[in-house]
């Protein structure tokens, strides 16, 4: 099948989302038996043919959700049995209850999914490992970074980066801390700017460039939990995300606690998979990184990194 076979199939179930989509319909607009269409979907989009079309219905629900749709009325537009059903379903793919996304997912575009080409294809079959590995690594990086930029202010002289159980890692700073007060609604815009995020699906993922400069709401995006605690102003504020959407209100409260921003985050193994941080790909990173006039002090399990 060429290009525009393809897209033509995909357009298909765009445009029909609101409707239960059969795999004969599929198989016969690309002229192949069902078992063979369904072999060569899998084998050139990298996932089942009744997968994509899950991931597409509950894409097009979390806008319809934002909407103001409640739930049950979303699970019948979109043909799901039950609103059970839909929940597990979409909950599975997004981290968050249809009711959490409604309530704290800041904004949502249905994304486009472009078709692989065969040297793209044969690239991320390739490559596929260790681009992995190097992203996972990417949000560590991303992260350092806003504190780095904080020390060239001149506002941060010391970041700690501890990696812990479970595949987390958690990264401090004793910088000014996010911009929050105890004025909720405009803590909501702060955090909606810097941090808030949105679900990526690892189809996504797999059709994004490199991270560089990519910015925390794609870091936030890209991990299964990502908890930000900031200290300032004789106050401590809590949030906590999963796959860039907030879980809850802003939590305050009153704490002595030097000055700064923590952030323990966990990539989603659904994008990155089970492995482990490199510590030697981090120090090299960070030496690559240091100032140089000894002003800033950066820590990797305790033990600091000298340039």
């Amino acid at each position: 099948m060429d290009q525009a076979e393809w897209e033509k199939i995909l357009a298909y179930v765009d445009c029909h989302i609101h409707e239960k989509i059969a795999l004969c319909s599929l198989a016969e607009i690309a002229g192949y038996s069902p078992f063979y269409f369904s072999r060569i979907f899998a084998e050139e989009m990298g996932m089942p043919v009744t997968g994509y079309i899950r991931i597409r219905k509950l894409q097009y629900a979390a806008v319809s959700l934002l909407e103001g749709r409640k739930v049950l009325e979303v699970a019948m537009l979109y043909a799901f049995d039950s609103h059970e059903g839909f929940t597990r379903a979409f909950t599975r793919l997004f981290g968050s209850t249809p009711s959490t996304v409604r309530k704290y997912l800041v904004s949502y575009t249905v994304p486009g999914f472009a078709v692989p080409t065969e040297k793209r294809r044969y690239l991320m079959t390739e490559s596929k490992r260790e681009d992995l590995r190097y992203g996972r690594h990417q949000l560590i990086f991303e992260t350092v970074r806003q504190s780095l930029e904080e020390a060239a202010e001149g506002f941060c002289t010391r970041v700690e980066i501890m990696l812990l159980p479970d595949g987390r890692v958690r990264i401090r700073d004793n910088g000014r801390g996010l911009p929050l007060s105890e004025d909720i609604q405009a803590d909501r815009m702060v955090l909606n700017k810097i941090l808030a995020g949105k679900p990526v699906t690892n189809a996504e993922y797999s059709q994004m460039g490199d991270l560089v400069q990519a910015g925390m709401q794609t870091v936030n995006s890209l991990c299964e939990s990502l908890q930000v605690m900031v200290y300032r102003d004789g106050r401590s504020f809590r949030q906590d995300y999963v796959r860039g959407i907030a879980q809850h209100e802003l939590s305050i409260h009153i704490q002595t606690h030097e000055r700064g921003t923590e952030i323990v985050m966990k990539p989603d193994s659904a994008i990155f998979g089970e492995g482990e941080f490199s510590e030697d790909m981090i120090r090299e990173w960070i030496k690559k990184q240091l100032p140089g006039d000894g002003r800033l002090d950066i820590l990797l399990n305790g033990e600091k990194i000298k340039d």
